[in-house]
């Protein structure tokens, strides 16, 4: 199962990305780091994609959405 592990604007991020016959399953985690403040929290989210795209494309574009959402979050953004 690959992962994508990374830092962005004071969070912790965590992609786990299993592998079906026709999906891709997607667990993201994001943790701030102490004195980080978010306007909400966001949890775990479980994502459920269906495979019509490769692996590195799904990647990327999951790392790019997650940084969209750690930057409206964020206060003062």
């Amino acid at each position: 199962m690959p992962s994508l592990n990374f830092v962005y604007r004071g969070c912790t991020v965590d992609i786990q990305i299993g592998e079906r016959a026709t999906l891709w399953d997607v667990t993201i985690e994001v943790t701030p780091f102490d004195g980080v403040e978010l306007i909400e929290p966001f949890g775990a989210r479980k994502l459920k994609l269906a495979k019509v795209e490769e692996l590195d494309v799904i990647q990327a574009a999951l790392i790019e959405e997650v940084q969209l959402a750690i930057d409206h979050r964020l206060v003062g953004c």
